[in-house]
């Protein structure tokens, strides 16, 4: 009994095994760079001067704020002691402000970086998503998660084609 079931399993197993390549051909399989698609995005590239733009502002602002605290620790240095402990408060307040400035600054330019990247992938997955559709698809890979890949499959240009063709400046 124990031999025919182990009989009965390897036939199956056989079965499937071969029927496994006839299976695998009729798949239609592809793979994106992602990170390339990314990166040479020209949204990607506009965003990101967008955010140095941005970022460059808030460090004019930064070197205003840090000027100041300086021309104070200069005055303090020439103050007698009464006068010295008054301006001591103050100097202690604008590097509280500094300090408050930095935070929020990197967390709505962290924000905005944040928001756009979502953005961006979004749009990505939109493409592949439609020319899986089109294409007839079954699967499609982003190719970081590949070990070894042939270049046949690879659709990366054909997904920074169709998005290039959608953005709008």
């Amino acid at each position: 009994m124990k031999r025919k079931m182990t009989a009965v399993f390897l036939a199956a197993m056989m079965v499937l095994t071969l029927s496994f390549p006839a299976f695998a051909a009729e798949m239609k399989i592809a793979y994106v760079d992602v990170a390339e698609v990314f990166d040479n995005y020209q949204k990607t590239k506009d965003q990101d001067l967008v955010l140095k733009t941005a970022g460059e502002a808030k460090e004019k602002e930064r070197n205003e704020l840090t000027v100041k605290i300086r021309s104070m620790e200069d005055e303090l240095a020439l103050l007698s002691a009464d006068a010295r402990a008054a301006k001591q408060e103050q100097l202690i307040e604008k590097k509280r402000q500094l300090e408050d400035f930095d935070r929020a600054v990197r967390q709505e330019l962290s924000e905005q970086r944040d928001k756009v990247v979502r953005e961006i992938f979004q749009e990505i997955d939109a493409i592949v998503q439609d020319i899986s559709t089109k294409g007839g698809y079954d699967m499609i890979f982003n190719k970081r998660v590949l070990l070894a890949q042939k270049k046949d499959f690879d659709i990366t240009a054909q997904v920074s084609a169709e998005l290039a063709k959608k953005y709008k400046k």
